[in-house]
């Protein structure tokens, strides 16, 4: 087999790979919890950003439609969804939107080297031990789950999302 080829597969294996690992590592003590559906409250998390300021879900958000994205470095579906999520950050910010982009066990360095030239300017918190990924059942990323402005859980989206449906179910919140 030719390198090139060799280099397309893994590259396309990857985030499956990474999927797979996430699944095996968290999915045994996410199905011991009683299941998070739509019309639930979400779990209460503590989470610190890259400054290390925490924040509290959902206490510090109330009032907000907020949209909770789980992401990885490495993920290619996670990258092509920033600039979906950046658009919703900038057009909704105002009007009560908060993103809440969540990356699942990686330091504090490789998270802020990853984002370097990305331009993201919606925060990011870090859960670097996974306790919110398995409090929230993510067993592969990217997964989105999307609060009313009353802390309720309306949406969840297990895998990529597009801008013009993510813009459609916040639109419906606001």
């Amino acid at each position: 087999m030719e390198w090139k080829v060799l280099r397309r597969l893994a590259a396309a294996l990857l985030p499956f790979c990474a999927a797979v690992v996430l699944a095996g590592t968290l999915s045994p003590v996410a199905s011991a919890r009683t299941p998070l559906r739509v019309g639930d409250p979400p779990p209460a998390v503590s989470l610190p950003d890259l400054a290390g300021h925490s924040l509290r879900i959902p206490d510090d958000v109330r009032g907000k439609v907020v949209v909770i994205h789980f992401w990885a470095a490495g993920c290619s579906s996670c990258k092509e969804e920033m600039p979906a999520m950046e658009s919703l950050y900038r057009k909704f910010q105002s009007r009560g939107l908060a993103i809440l982009a969540i990356n699942v066990g990686q330091p504090r360095a490789a998270v802020k080297s990853y984002l370097q030239g990305l331009g993201v300017s919606y925060p990011i918190y870090l859960d670097q031990d996974t306790r919110a990924a398995r409090e929230y059942e993510v067993v592969g990323v990217p997964k989105t789950v999307i609060l009313d402005r009353n802390g309720v859980v309306r949406y969840k989206i297990m895998g990529s999302a597009t801008a013009a449906a993510l813009t459609k179910l916040v639109t419906s919140l606001m």
